[in-house]
């Protein structure tokens, strides 16, 4: 397909956005606009009006979002648009600490995940502490939050965790050592990933000269997502590169960590002579669904100043609003109107159903396994989260890091004898170790018990270049062991993730980078990358929803205590953040929307405090005053009965040491 064959798809809008001749650009794409089409057209322009496709660099929020525009452009302009790159922002800053490890004092670091980051606030908390003290989760939390948002952790507390501030004096010197024990570890976490690549451009203007000369253009894909961390990266860039940015204000859901909603909404002001484009033709849903989302933007004090009109007109059906005396008869009826509609010809895939947290969806599943109706769950663990695969990695990651101390914990308590307390010992020798092979060596003479372990460890020490030989050694050795220990715990299930694993390291030579690579950008369960052919059943989380549409779409829950949660209660801009994530969930809905509601008597009013809402506490109801000509409504006072079950169916800059970053106590 030609330029012009590609720019001519487009609709006016959105061939103004793809086309424009300002330096700065923000898109705002409403819900459905066609986000990532103009994404892809930009970058087309850019390479068909000259520009080098090595010379843009695309920043997404997900590796599949960035596969899937590079894909798109070099099909549209084949081998002109080879070279062209797209990354999340982790890994894109990633790749310029590989490419001169010197320059940001890291010559031999390893990337913890989330996981790895608890555990060693779990080790650094201790156990003689009092039993409202902060866990190791929230401790974490926390400190990512500081980060991200540029906070003190005063100010990260008393915006999160106010009811934690008596803990704050005890709280600091855990996150101290926290970073002190990732110097000593060469370990990096996901901030430091972000802010080692910040701190040098703010103090090395050698530093900001080389990253500048990467690109010429930054086109930046989910504007509304970025921290401020994420905008200190962007704006001193600003000055030498073209910025490109497209995004939703009114879909900024993630301000839970640290997504700034100015970073669009005040986006003219952060840029000058930008321009701001807009995005409101919809290709995704009927008038209908689009009416009851604009009219529930028009009740926030914010301004967002925009109108959703649908390509298709008002063609479709009203949407339904279904309200229930309780959460379980919400959910067998929600099983029981998939059930007739599989019956009368829908195949199921058609139908989403979204949830506000994982553990909203506890009966919503338990209707669905009661009703045999196939279903796969979005929201859930990544597949680089899961026990089993950190069983497998833990013995990869010593070999690349002798002193990882997590790892070392996961990979000696795998085996029978050894519990935590020995291998703490152990562990305490091994960091004292100067290399992998005296480990091994000790490992080795301590027992026979070991013996396999460390023939393990000293196969996988030989083979730090060859990733896919190396994983499959690791899951060869492991997997009886691993077979053994999750007998009881959906083994079939966890022995298709582990032949994923290998899958992913076939396109990989170093061991360090696959991990890093995944670490960085975790990949679904099994479940959720095999499920998307299958005719199933979608239940998710709205967070997990960005970018999803579907026929059909069950809204569950939109009821105070949920939409807004309570917790938000007090506070403006969490409760409009609230307003937003509702907004995302009735927008993924394309053909036929269905909202239902708990704890309302027949005329909309509260039938006791819903289970959710703590006693006492007032909240916000989003659906107040809705105008009745927006919905087909409907009460449903019995729901008792359950379903019936279906039959069948430019060179680096020098070296530098790297710098002492960490949170701000003060």
């Amino acid at each position: 397909m030609t330029i012009a064959h590609l720019l001519a798809e487009l609709n006016d809008a959105q061939r103004q956005a793809a086309t424009a001749r300002d330096k700065h650009a923000l898109v705002l794409a409403g819900a459905g606009t066609g986000k990532t089409k103009t994404i892809v057209a930009r970058a087309a322009y850019l390479i068909h009006s000259g520009v080098p496709a090595n010379r843009i660099q695309i920043l997404t929020f997900t590796r599949r979002a960035a596969s899937e525009i590079v894909g798109r452009v070099q099909a549209h302009l084949g081998h002109s648009a080879q070279g062209l790159k797209a990354s999340t922002f982790h890994a894109w800053c990633m790749a310029l600490i590989r490419r001169s490890p010197g320059t940001f004092g890291c010559t031999n670091a390893q990337v913890l995940d989330r996981d790895d980051q608890v555990q060693l606030f779990k080790v650094l908390r201790g156990k003689d502490v009092p039993n409202t003290f902060p866990s190791a989760s929230t401790l974490c939390d926390l400190y990512s939050f500081a980060r991200n948002t540029g906070k003190t952790l005063a100010e990260a507390v008393a915006k999160k965790e106010p009811d934690l501030l008596a803990y704050l004096a005890k709280m600091a010197p855990i996150m101290t050592a926290y970073d002190e024990r990732k110097r000593a570890r060469d370990y990096l976490d996901y901030d430091d990933i972000l802010e080692l690549v910040t701190y040098q451009m703010a103090h090395s203007p050698q530093v900001l000269a080389w990253i500048a000369s990467q690109q010429d253009h930054l086109l930046v894909d989910e504007m509304q997502d970025t921290n401020p961390l994420q905008w200190k990266l962007l704006d001193p860039l600003q000055h030498a590169v073209s910025l490109f940015c497209v995004g939703d204000d009114a879909q900024s859901i993630y301000a839970f960590r640290g997504a700034d909603f100015k970073n669009v909404h005040s986006f003219q002001q952060r840029v000058p002579n930008s321009t701001v484009l807009k995005l409101e033709k919809n290709y995704r849903s009927t008038q209908e669904i689009l009416d009851v989302s604009n009219w529930l933007l028009a009740r926030s004090p914010l301004q967002y100043n925009k109108t959703l009109n649908a390509a298709r007109g008002p063609k479709g059906k009203k949407p339904q609003l279904h309200r229930f005396t309780d959460e379980q008869s919400e959910a067998r009826w929600i099983a029981r109107d998939l059930q007739e509609r599989h019956q009368n010809g829908t195949p199921w895939k058609h139908h989403m159903v979204l949830v506000r947290s994982s553990y909203a969806a506890r009966f919503i599943e338990a209707s669905f396994l009661n009703a045999d109706i196939p279903y796969r769950f979005i929201g859930g663990t990544k597949l680089m989260e899961s026990a089993h695969i950190r069983d497998v990695l833990a013995a990869v990651r010593v070999v690349v890091n002798p002193h990882d101390e997590i790892g070392w914990m996961r990979f000696l308590t795998l085996w029978d004898g050894l519990g935590e307390t020995t291998a703490a010992k152990y562990i305490e020798l091994f960091m004292r170790h100067a290399s992998l092979s005296d480990s091994i060596a000790y490992l080795k003479t301590a027992s026979k018990l070991y013996v396999q372990a460390s023939t393990l460890l000293d196969s996988l020490s030989h083979l730090s270049q060859d990733a896919p030989a190396a994983l499959n050694l690791a899951i060869a050795m492991l997997t009886p062991i691993l077979e053994d220990r999750y007998a009881n715990k959906e083994w079939d299930k966890r022995k298709k993730d582990i032949a994923l694993l290998s899958q992913l390291a076939a396109t990989y030579t170093s061991v360090s980078e696959f991990m890093t690579d995944y670490v960085l950008d975790p990949v679904a369960s099994s479940d959720a990358a095999h499920g998307e052919h299958q005719d199933i059943v979608t239940l998710i989380t709205v967070h997990s929803a960005k970018g999803a549409e579907c026929p059909v779409c069950y809204v569950s829950n939109v009821s105070p205590g949920a939409y807004p949660s309570y917790p938000s209660t007090g506070d403006t801009d969490a409760i409009e953040e609230e307003r937003r994530v509702l907004y995302v969930a009735l927008t993924r809905a394309q053909n036929e929307l269905l909202i239902t509601r708990q704890g309302l008597d027949a005329m909309g009013q509260p039938n006791g405090v819903p289970t959710n809402i703590p006693e006492g506490t007032h909240t916000t109801d989003f659906l107040e005053f809705a105008p009745s000509s927006l919905f087909a409504w409907h009460t449903h006072w019995d729901e008792a009965v359950s379903p019936k079950r279906p039959t069948a169916p430019k060179r680096a800059p020098t070296s530098a040491a790297r710098p002492a970053l960490g949170i701000r106590l003060k």
